[in-house]
């Protein structure tokens, strides 16, 4: 999209002066975000699209306050006489907008302006799962709030693929505490990436796993000649007509294999000796790390009476988490007790925990 395509729709959409131009520029610099976060041959694109998805951000958050309070001083802070107004930052917009400071959105715009600020520091190339789950969700409140706001839709201009992420190594493969994968990012960006994970996933748990805060990020495309066991069908109509997609029922069977005591059994044979797991261990990280509430970890049919089952992937997750924090397990455990002793206790009791 041209700066002149810009401007002309948001002129259409009754957005003109200064308003308009803050929308104008904020449309350029969330374009921009998206062009350098998807283009793989920029080893500095994470630092720049926090830069830019930031500024995107600050403009649309001005336009919005300028079209509430119908004055242009409401976007500049009180300044002394004689000195240069200056314009509000991000963080001084964002609780003008948003009133509710734990808002999912606004959580989500102050952490990227976080990850904005470290990113500048630190050399970044790799992103977990859980970044780029806060990333994307931030690309797409920015679309829904510029489309609630202005009744701007850059869908009409810009291909909906384009607002989808992409990184050249599936999140998921990426092992913070392996120390080939340390070594390529460095300390600082490891320890710091480490933390911030453990936070947004965490902070996401709190919001109720809302998407405005993060999304879920889970990749499985594969491409093969035979249907069988294909989750998506290319199909090619007579005489060249277009491709088309074709959704393919799946069998859970495959994706989440473990009932719980499948599970225990698969996760003994890979901790042995280290450690022994009951099912009251699966239990309790089960309520620890809200993994119900995690498609891609748990399913469970709708069908009456059927079974709590497990996926490979969150056995994976289990044996991993334990290598790398062996105290975690005994944490989980102490989470499941306090739960246990809440939902026993007699209204209005207060329980006091050591």
């Amino acid at each position: 999209m041209t700066r002149a395509m810009t401007a002309g729709l948001l002129h259409r959409r009754g957005n003109p002066g200064i308003k308009g131009k803050l929308l104008a520029k904020s449309l350029e610099a969330y374009l921009l975000a998206l062009e350098t976060i998807n283009r793989l041959t920029v080893a500095y694109r994470l630092e720049t699209f926090c830069a830019l998805v930031c500024n995107a951000w600050e403009l649309l958050l001005k336009a919005k306050i300028l079209d509430g309070a119908g004055r242009k001083a409401a976007i500049y802070r009180p300044g002394r006489p004689g000195e240069p107004p200056k314009s509000l930052s991000l963080s001084e917009c964002l609780p003008k907008v948003f009133l509710n400071e734990h808002d999912a959105i606004r959580r989500n715009i102050t952490r990227v302006e976080e990850l904005r600020d470290e990113a500048i520091h630190l050399f970044i190339s790799d992103v977990p799962k859980d970044v780029l789950g806060l990333l994307q969700a931030c690309v797409l409140n920015y679309h829904d709030c510029l489309s609630d706001w202005f009744g701007v839709d850059i869908s009409e201009r810009v291909p909906i693929g384009m607002m989808t992420i992409v990184f050249d190594t599936s999140p998921e493969q990426l092992d913070l505490g392996n120390p080939v994968m340390r070594r390529r990012l460095g300390k600082d960006a490891a320890d710091y990436l480490t933390s911030l994970t453990q936070e947004l996933r965490d902070e996401h748990g709190a919001h109720g796993y809302a998407p405005q805060f993060s999304v879920q990020i889970e990749y499985s495309l594969h491409i093969q000649k035979k249907p069988e066991g294909a989750a998506v069908l290319a199909v090619t109509g007579e005489e060249g007509t277009p491709t088309r997609l074709v959704q393919i029922a799946k069998d859970p069977g495959d994706e989440y294999p473990f009932r719980q005591g499948e599970l225990v059994t698969e996760l003994n044979e890979r901790l042995r000796p280290a450690q022994r797991i009951t099912s009251g261990d699966v239990q309790a990280v089960v309520i620890a790390e809200h993994v119900k509430q995690r498609p891609e970890w748990f399913f469970r049919s709708k069908v009456p009476n059927s079974p709590s089952c497990y996926s490979r992937r969150f056995a994976d997750w289990f044996v991993t988490r334990y290598q790398q924090q062996p105290d975690w397990l005994a944490t989980s455990r102490d989470v499941r007790r306090a739960s246990l002793a809440s939902k026993s206790a007699p209204r209005g009791q207060t329980l006091r925990t050591k």
